[in-house]
């Protein structure tokens, strides 16, 4: 079996990233032609209700009401949260991928603050909303009632993990207390506006580029979009049911099935492709070299 090596784990972002919505216009967007990237990742309930504590402790160090976490603002926050690893909001107020303002997901949204990061504590993603005049404007809403809050993870290129955090603020009183602390699983599928889709903003990747005969590797798309690269986020792996037309250019040096898992079946090159099966008309590819079982692999070809 190959000996896994892994480079070592790098920050994502020198600081945590910030973003805001203060306010929203009720100006109206046409609606635009849009493709389904499909994302799989986690909401880590336990760190929500840390966030909320820190968050909580700095109202009422301001005077201000303590705030709920509100079952159906929580489950927007997730959305969005999965959704701003396709599209960082780059206007205030924030824009979803699809291009409808952010309170499109849950009319009782009246503010919103995000932060993306690779690693960090509820302590110090609150205290980089409190450092930020327009984030600390959120936290002490002094017509909030209850919030939703995110804490959602997902895999990035070469296996790094991408955390998000959304609050979503409401100035409704929370219709049902979320008191969750486990770790739940999902998969969402992120309309994006076809503006978003574009070629140089989707890859198909892979563990190796080269692989043994007879061995299997899963084939990952990722996207990165425009405000990730600027950022340095890395891109997000997308679910490969996001894709069809699963293609070998030569079948019997390599094969491929519907979810993108290559066989090696001979010494030889290979290109892999496949097409977005919603929205713009791309298509991404690969290469994969394939050569015998005695053959030493270097492990980063």
């Amino acid at each position: 079996m190959r000996k896994l090596l892994r480079r070592a784990a790098s920050i994502a972002l020198a600081a945590a990233m910030l973003f805001t919505t203060a306010g929203v216009s009720q100006k109206k967007v046409e609606a635009a032609s849009t493709g389904k990237l499909s994302v799989t990742g986690y909401q880590d309930y336990n760190h929500a209700q840390k966030i909320l504590k820190e968050v909580n402790k700095y109202r009422k160090k301001n005077g201000r009401k303590a705030l709920k976490m509100d079952r159906g603002l929580t489950n927007s926050a997730i959305m969005r949260g999965f959704e701003t690893t396709i599209y960082i909001p780059e206007t205030s107020p924030h824009r979803r991928p699809n291009g409808k303002l952010s309170k499109s997901i849950n009319k009782k949204i009246i503010y919103e603050n995000c932060a993306q990061s690779a690693e960090t504590t509820p302590k110090q993603i609150v205290k980089g909303w409190i450092n930020s005049s327009t984030h600390r404007k959120g936290l002490l809403l002094s017509n909030a009632k209850s919030v939703g809050v995110a804490a959602v993870t997902v895999v990035s290129r070469d296996g790094y993990e991408a955390n998000t955090w959304v609050l979503d603020f409401s100035s409704s009183k929370a219709k049902k207390v979320e008191k969750s602390k486990a770790r739940k699983q999902f998969t969402k599928n992120i309309v994006t506006k076809n503006s978003y889709l574009k070629k140089s903003y989707l890859k198909l990747d892979s563990r190796y580029g080269t692989i043994w005969e007879t061995e299997k590797m899963q084939m990952k798309p990722t996207y990165q979009g425009k405000m990730m690269k600027e950022y340095g986020v890395y891109p997000t792996v997308i679910n490969t049911s996001s894709f069809t037309s699963w293609k070998s250019s030569n079948p019997s040096v390599a094969s491929v099935d519907s979810n993108g898992r290559i066989t090696g079946n001979k010494a030889g090159t290979v290109t892999i492709s496949a097409k977005l099966k919603t929205g713009t008309k791309i298509t991404i590819s690969k290469k994969i070299k394939v050569v015998p079982t005695n053959q030493q692999i270097d492990p980063w070809e």
